[in-house]
């Protein structure tokens, strides 16, 4: 889709979700999720190059970092609907919920935890947290206080199938995932650790 139309979608999306939003954080908003899905990065940088163009690469930074550092704009509460928009979407398809985790190193001891919804061999960001972590796997609280969020965006009663690499594979995560029913599979340094089987077939992604 040409990034002209995709903006203007996003945008009136967004102003569906936000009606008392003002237009302009609207518009940032809207730019940054079009910069995202085409530069492929979280960087500034590549973002504001694909949607703005290197002649006004430096203004447009600054306006992105101006939006993100405005304390009254809440990434969660922004976002909450178009992952709820999502999520409902695939339970209505395939009559569960399909989840892939994951934790990466941004920059200098910074790691990035992320859970998305696994869609034709792509993952769609739902939620997100940054962890201080020069070395080493995030804390096991970390990860369940994300996933707790995940777990209010669900549909109640539905199946939720989750994949992931060791990151989140530490006991107390995998005994709250069992308590709450989920299916899982977590790949371990020294073995594959599969909790239950999966309904059905055992999903392509593994």
């Amino acid at each position: 889709m040409p990034i002209g139309k995709l903006y203007r979608t996003w945008k009136e999306q967004l102003r569906a979700f936000r009606p008392n939003q003002r237009i302009t954080q609207i518009e940032n908003f809207a730019w940054m999720m079009v910069g995202i899905d085409q530069s492929r990065s979280a960087h500034l940088s590549k973002i504001a190059g694909k949607v703005y163009g290197q002649a006004k690469l430096l203004s447009a930074v600054k306006r992105f970092e101006r939006f993100l550092d405005n304390k009254a704009i809440e990434a969660r509460a922004w976002y909450q609907p178009i992952a709820k928009q999502w999520i409902v979407a695939q339970w209505q398809q395939l009559g569960e919920i399909r989840l892939s985790v994951d934790g990466a190193k941004v920059g200098f001891a910074h790691q990035l935890l992320m859970v998305s919804v696994a869609y034709r061999r792509r993952s769609l960001p739902i939620a997100w947290d940054w962890v201080k972590q020069v070395r080493g796997h995030s804390s096991a609280e970390k990860q369940i206080e994300l996933l707790k969020y995940v777990k209010t965006l669900l549909p109640k009663k539905v199946v939720v199938v989750l994949v992931g690499d060791s990151e989140f594979g530490s006991i107390q995560a995998m005994n709250q995932l069992h308590q709450w029913r989920w299916y899982y599979a977590l790949r371990q340094i020294q073995a594959f650790e599969l909790a239950k089987m999966m309904p059905g077939k055992l999903w392509k992604a593994l």
